[in-house]
Parts: structure tokens; sequence; C-alpha cells
């Protein structure tokens, strides 16, 4: 059995979004499947009402086990009421999303992290126009 990858998250803060890059495909090893959710979750319970938008450029497969994860990662953002994007989804993980119906409880993007922080900062906006339409 192979040994578990010191840090599989790395966090950074860009324009007061928190962007966690899995940083290899090594999410998938069943031994670190656990030390990637406990990465995930223990920062986002440390920084309430964020908006964590995790990148899975480097990711090529996700298994089960890490859907299982990211679901149970998703009920936690909610509990601090934050907001949970996912992306640099490959085609093959958008599939397995719209296989298993999971795409209704994600927001995910094929895009990178500047393109996804554009949309985000984008739809900001948008709702700010909208709700000052409606005063």
């Amino acid at each position: 059995m192979s040994e578990p990858v010191k840090s599989l998250v790395h966090f950074e803060l860009r324009e007061d979004l928190h962007v966690g890059t899995i940083q290899s495909s090594k999410v998938v090893n069943p031994i670190n499947i656990g030390v990637f959710s406990n990465e995930v979750t223990t920062y986002v319970q440390k920084h309430p009402k964020l908006v964590l938008i995790l990148n899975f450029e480097h990711v090529d497969y996700l298994s089960s086990s890490v859907i299982s994860e990211l679901l149970r990662i998703r009920k936690v953002v909610e509990q601090v009421s934050g907001e949970l994007r996912l992306c640099g989804i490959s085609d093959m993980i958008q599939e397995v999303f719209e296989i298993t119906n999971l795409t209704s409880m994600f927001t995910i993007h094929k895009d990178g992290v500047d393109a996804d922080i554009r949309r985000y900062k984008r739809m900001k906006e948008i709702q700010a126009q909208e709700s000052a339409w409606k005063e």
C-alpha cells in the first residue's frame, strides 16, 4: 500500500475567495481520501462564511468514495454559511457528476480558477444590480 501524501490541498486566498487546489490525482488513493476530506473540512471550519473554490485541474478521476467526501465537505461548508464551487473539472469527472445527478448539488465549471473567480465576481455584480433595481 502506498504512503499518504503529506498535503493534498494547497489553500490560498484570492480576491476574498478561498481556493483549494488539489495537488495530485493521488486523492483517489483510499488512504488519501480521508486526508483530503480532513484537510478541507478543517480549513472550512476555520473560515466561516467562506466561498471555497476546489480546483480539480490535476485530477483526472474521482472514485465514489471521493464523491461521498465531497458531499460531506459540502455539508460542512453549508454549516458555516459558506459556498462551495468546483472548477478545473475534466470531461470524465463532469460526466460522473451528470450521471449521478450531482450537478444540481454543486456549482461546477470546467474552466480553471481564474475563470471561476471572474464568473463568481460577475454573478455578484449582477445580484447587486438586481437588488438595487428592487429597492
